[in-house]
């Protein structure tokens, strides 16, 4: 009886990820075939929702500014504002990671220029929320920006980027536990492109920082808020350009009428890293909190 019911827990937990996967993809195909109302149609029917728009590159800056939406109606219009100039050709996964709450893909991505027909590839990673509901509830998307990638060990071949990656990824995640901001803001890019749940405001959508500085304050009122019990890791992937991780975390409460009480919640994220192993953009998603005990 308990073998069944450990197949029968396997065969729930998988089919959410099938669920979760089908939606993404139902998504993704909705924008090839390029039309608007098609596209809007595979969002979930209600919020919060999480987007991020078209980065833009401004005059001055290294990397492209990345704002992040959260109302359909803002969703519905840069939807028919990109498709106006540009079309969603293809996404070609290398990796592919499904849950019960959202979808993570890397891979190339490739578009085409309305106007001129000119098309486009380049490295991207892409995670679709979907909270278990029958539609995504967001879209979050970067494209590589750095041509190099962190030279690491030779000894390690032609993993040693990788690895390189994993390290940085390892020192953040010790940062993180032990609340230590100054070591995370000193592995920023200046420029570091931030779109991370905020589990402060308690807005069920994503902050949204631009710069290192923006990335201190936020960390510091974070840890104002709450102090780590843990972060474990659930899932990591690296790349030479980039790592990505869910990772649940256990905090308590150090203000507001839950002082004192313990929560669990899980996020799920990406970051690009350059050459100088420095995180140029920090971009994902969390569940809603569950206090226990």
């Amino acid at each position: 009886m308990k073998d069944r019911a450990k197949v029968e827990d396997l065969l729930t937990t998988s089919d959410l990820q099938i669920q979760s996967a089908s939606t993404a993809w139902k998504h993704v195909h909705a924008e090839y075939v390029d039309v608007v109302d098609d596209i809007l149609a595979t969002l979930a029917p209600s919020g919060p929702y999480a987007y991020t728009v078209v980065p833009q590159m401004e005059e001055g800056h290294e990397l492209p500014t990345q704002r992040i939406v959260t109302t359909y109606e803002a969703i519905e219009h840069s939807y028919r504002s990109m498709h106006r100039f540009a079309a969603v050709v293809a996404i070609r996964p290398v990796a592919e990671i499904n849950t019960s709450w959202y979808t993570f893909v890397s891979g190339i991505g490739r578009g085409r220029e309305k106007q001129t027909g000119a098309e486009s590839e380049r490295p991207v990673v892409v995670i679709f929320p979907t909270m278990g509901s029958e539609g995504i509830t967001g879209e979050l998307f970067w494209g590589r920006t750095q041509q190099d990638s962190m030279p690491g060990d030779p000894a390690n071949g032609a993993l040693a980027a990788r690895f390189a990656v994993g390290e940085l990824h390892g020192t953040l995640l010790d940062a993180y536990r032990k609340g230590d901001v100054d070591t995370i803001v000193e592995k920023a890019h200046p420029e570091i492109q931030t779109g991370v749940r905020d589990y402060v405001a308690q807005t069920g959508t994503l902050v949204e920082l631009h710069t290192k500085d923006d990335l201190r304050t936020h960390l510091q009122d974070f840890y104002a808020h709450y102090s780590v019990r843990g972060i474990e890791v659930v899932t990591k992937h690296f790349d030479d350009w980039f790592f990505f991780h869910e990772l649940r975390w256990t905090v308590e409460a150090k203000k507001g009428p839950d002082v004192g009480s313990v929560f669990r919640y899980h996020t799920a994220e990406y970051a690009e890293v350059s050459a100088a192993g420095l995180v140029c953009a920090h971009i994902g998603h969390g569940t809603d909190q569950l206090k226990i005990g």
